[in-house]
């Protein structure tokens, strides 16, 4: 098997993770590298099993997502199901695996078994376990309950052959485009289109962010440069499923190049912390370099923090 490279890549939640705290980018995307290999060292192996750590929040997201996508697709199909039948179906099952998993820590046998953040710092939880599970288990059923009530009956009669196939994590190297040299990985949740028109979705189960917008200005830049859609054939739409909004808008040439410039000064903040600035080696500097973020608060939720606890003032 050839040798894996940890060449340089660009993705919006990179870019979110560097601006919250270097030091989190630093140890996410080159602290961790090889702590897979038998080679590893304690330090590597360390930090790769930390990478691989959910929340509430993330676990909440993947479990909504992949029940609505049940839901649309037996809509599809003709059989329409209720809320209650996607979370007992579907929900249910993935959140009790999922919490499982984690309080008999059986990711300590094997990474791929869940491990929540709630429970490897339960110092930092401020709900008890039981209270954290309920509100779990009712805000899936709400974003459930909205997208029958909503969304669902728009997606019905949308023919397979319309949907564009997204490669998700886990299925490979994840969906992405080549933008200036850099490899971008854009990952919609759903995209379909109608003639030459394109519509991209982006399931949310959380609360409304305009940080969102700007995730899903580089779908629409995936679409355009990937495949060659123009820009006035392009909307997204953020459908959120906590409260049943959906937040729609077309898409401009002028909103492309707003996107293009935020990837770029993205990026070359990124370069000052390689040797050399060079991409092309993508050699970060030493962790010393990168620095912590002031907001200790951040740190608390962050999947590192035992790493970087001794360095805190707390």
């Amino acid at each position: 098997m050839a040798e894996l490279i940890n060449d340089f890549s660009w993705s919006y939640s990179a870019a979110s993770d560097f601006g919250d705290c270097h030091r989190k980018r630093y140890l996410g995307k080159y602290a961790k590298w090889g702590g897979w290999a038998s080679k590893a060292t304690e330090e590597q192996r360390t930090t790769y099993r930390l990478s691989k750590m959910d929340n509430r929040y993330s676990l909440q997201g993947e479990v909504v997502e992949r029940s609505v996508v049940w839901m649309m697709r037996q809509q599809q199909k003709g059989v329409p199901v209720s809320a209650e039948e996607a979370y007992e179906t579907i929900a249910r099952g993935l959140l009790r695996k999922a919490w499982d998993e984690s309080t008999n820590q059986l990711w300590k046998i094997n990474l791929k078994k869940c491990c929540l953040h709630e429970h490897y710092y339960p110092d930092f939880l401020q709900l008890e376990q039981m209270e954290l599970m309920v509100t779990l288990s009712d805000t899936v059923k709400q974003c459930l309950q909205n997208f029958e009530r909503v969304f669902v009956e728009n997606f019905a009669f949308i023919a397979p052959e319309n949907e564009v196939q997204i490669t998700q994590v886990g299925m490979g190297d994840p969906e992405h485009f080549m933008f200036e040299g850099i490899k971008i990985y854009a990952i919609p949740d759903y995209v379909h289109k109608q003639g030459d028109r394109w519509f991209i979705h982006d399931w949310k189960s959380g609360k409304i962010r305009e940080e969102h917008r700007k995730q899903l200005g580089v779908y629409a830049l995936w679409a355009h440069v990937k495949h060659h859609v123009a820009p006035e054939n392009i909307q997204i739409s953020l459908e959120y499923l906590q409260t049943g909004q959906s937040i729609g808008s077309d898409i401009t040439e002028e909103n492309l190049e707003a996107t293009r410039m935020e990837i770029r000064a993205s990026v070359e903040e990124m370069k000052a912390y390689l040797v050399d600035g060079d991409i092309d080696s993508n050699e970060p500097l030493p962790r010393a370099n990168w620095p912590q973020t002031p907001h200790v608060g951040f740190c608390r939720n962050c999947s590192f923090y035992e790493l970087c606890a001794p360095e805190l003032n707390v």
